[in-house]
């Protein structure tokens, strides 16, 4: 889709100019921990004198204990019940002047190990066992190289993933199996066409000693890797599941899923549960997946599934999704006798959709629809934002005689986690009553059994999304602080919008906010950041207010009478940067502390 840049307006805002908040946490470092066991963490960032506690987004992780907390750095520890729910976790801190951001602490299922410089060339390779394992490691800035020297026997195959960018690190590396004759066997950079975070697969052919190369990404971004560089590096004989179909499904029914992907034989469990806050990797700028950040309802049981059938590459799990299953993204789990597999996004959702895929190189799908004079047609894909690895959406509308009245590509042109939405979202609104036809298409005509889309319709208008800044927005007693609300909008989108706030505490007061019609939002000249219109929001609490928290509702209405609230995203870019690497938090907090 083709771009036009504009100078960025008094409205609006490039997020790399957007300014620190001070009680920041950079980085934590061991990154996770194994369920079951008792992990000491440090948690670097500034102005941390002082901390109360650190809380976690469940009871099955508690912070037992602080062991230090000076300005830049706090080290404590957390506990980690054995049933404790894999993956990343939101974390923030408690200070007398409020509290942090929040970033993720990841539980893990296999045993840990910590990294040991030197570890790089000319130095000597961390010498390791190849068993089921995670090593916490950490880039400690632009030259840093880490090797890994292990024995492997022929036959076996073997994953290794870097988990960064997805689970709290700005890291963006790349990874190289080497032979001991120094042979490069095996490499990756990117897991897929979004996630910038490599894997390797490999089967071993020959016994021998190997050694695995992690090298950082030194492009022109010039992420300062001392900063929050921290990796988990996971070696493991797991099935890895990259795909879906259908994507999804409506609440009372039943569905039979293929799960596609590699060493999948041995699958032997197959089960759905809600997507929790700090999974949502995939939520993208602007996003049309469903994102379910209510705080105060409690998560339904999952919802178990039947394995019908096994191989290699795909297997088949039947489930019945029941009548009062919540609508949003669900994750599909795998497991077997070597551990359970990281789940994929599954949406339910009472409304219609279609499920289909491109099946072949150079598919398309054609939908008939019957059009109505005056009333707006609204076609969306969710694809890349559920986890498929390789499908880039585009939707085409054309009238009987085949003349293209409309069409789409990307919500958002880029590169993966940093700013790209590839899936579409199309709009269109009918003069006359005809029969029209919506095509979907791969933007490169390509195809397979993993190109799997969930094709939406609607009536709606181009609309907004609305996101508040910062996430712990602190006033302090008597004072006042500037809350601000990002413009997202949606294609077409062009209306001003005027912002407020509501639900106040006794005594606080604030300001309202505008948008004028028409800042740009989109790319930056370089295609490395994002311009976001913006407008700010001055609050003042009274010097009798309690301190503590106090939930806001922050919502923004357009010219055309489109009322919208806003949600609260955590932000884990680097350093004057904010890419994609985000997470839902459940409100808009002002947290009222001492002076």
């Amino acid at each position: 889709m083709a771009i036009r840049f504009a100078n960025c307006l008094p409205s609006c805002l490039a997020l790399a100019s957007l300014t620190a908040h001070a009680q920041q946490f950079h980085r934590v470092v061991p990154l996770g921990g194994e369920r079951g066991t008792r992990v000491e963490v440090e948690l670097i960032g500034e102005d941390l004198a002082g901390v109360k506690e650190v809380r976690l987004d469940t009871p099955d992780l508690v912070w037992v204990e602080t062991i230090e907390a000076a300005a830049k750095k706090v080290r404590g520890a957390i506990r980690i019940a054995p049933g404790a729910a894999l993956g990343p976790h939101l974390m923030h801190a408690r200070l007398p002047g409020g509290r942090t951001n929040s970033r993720l602490f990841n539980v893990t299922q296999f045993p840990s190990v910590a990294e040991t410089e030197p570890n790089d060339p000319p130095g000597k390779p961390q010498r390791i066992e190849l068993r089921p394992q995670v090593i916490h490691g950490y880039m400690e800035g632009d030259i840093d190289v880490d090797v890994y020297e292990f024995e492997a026997k022929a036959g076996e195959r073997w994953t290794f993933e870097i988990r960064s960018l997805e689970y709290g690190s700005h890291l963006e590396c790349e990874l190289a199996l080497f032979d001991s004759a120094g042979r490069r066997t095996a490499f990756n950079d990117d897991r897929d066409d979004y996630l910038e975070s490599p894997f390797l697969e490999h089967t071993f052919t020959k016994s021998g000693v190997y050694r695995l190369k992690l090298d950082q990404y030194r492009g022109p971004q010039g992420v300062e890797c001392g900063y929050n560089c921290v990796y988990m590096l996971e070696m493991s004989q797991l099935g890895s599941v990259t795909a879906a179909a259908p994507l999804g499904a409506r609440p009372g029914t039943s569905v039979r899923v293929r799960l596609m992907g590699s060493g999948l034989e041995s699958i032997r469990e197959a089960w759905m549960s809600p997507a929790r806050l700090a999974e949502y990797y995939r939520l993208t700028l602007p996003y049309t997946l469903p994102v379910r950040t209510a705080a105060d309802r409690p998560d339904p049981p999952r919802i178990d599934g039947q394995i019908e059938r096994n191989g290699t590459a795909q297997i088949e799990a039947s489930f019945k999704i029941p009548a009062d299953a919540p609508p949003g993204v669900w994750r599909i789990h795998t497991r077997g006798p070597r551990g359970e597999a990281d789940g994929i996004n599954f949406e339910i959702s009472p409304a219609a959709a279609i499920d289909a895929s491109l099946d072949r190189a150079g598919q398309e799908d054609s939908y008939p629809i019957e059009a109505r004079a005056g009333q707006p047609f609204h076609a969306w894909t969710l694809a890349a934002q559920l986890g498929l690895p390789r499908i880039d959406t585009v939707l085409e509308l054309f009238d009987p005689s085949g003349k293209l009245l409309a069409e789409h590509d990307d919500l958002m042109t880029g590169q993966g986690t940093v700013i790209g939405n590839p899936d579409s979202s199309l709009y269109y609104t009918p003069s006359k009553d005809e029969k029209l036809r919506l095509v979907v298409r791969d933007r490169t005509g390509r195809g397979g059994p993993d190109f799997a889309y969930r094709l939406h319709l609607g009536t709606e208008r181009p609309g907004f999304q609305l996101q508040t800044d910062p996430e712990e927005f602190t006033v302090p007693r008597g004072g006042e602080a500037t809350l601000t609300a990002l413009l997202v909008r949606e294609p077409g989108f062009v209306e001003g919008v005027e912002v407020w706030v509501e639900g106040l505490p006794p005594g606080a007061s604030s300001g309202k906010g505008s948008i004028e019609a028409n800042t740009y939002f989109g790319p930056s000249d370089d295609g490395d950041n994002v311009i976001i219109p913006r407008a700010a929001i001055a609050i003042r609490v009274p010097e009798n207010l309690t301190p503590g928290d106090y939930p806001l509702r922050v919502f923004g209405k357009s010219q055309g009478g489109l009322v919208v609230e806003a949600v609260t995203t955590l932000w884990i870019g680097p350093k004057a940067k904010r890419n994609d690497i985000r997470r839902p938090v459940p409100a808009t907090t002002m947290t009222v502390a001492d002076r």
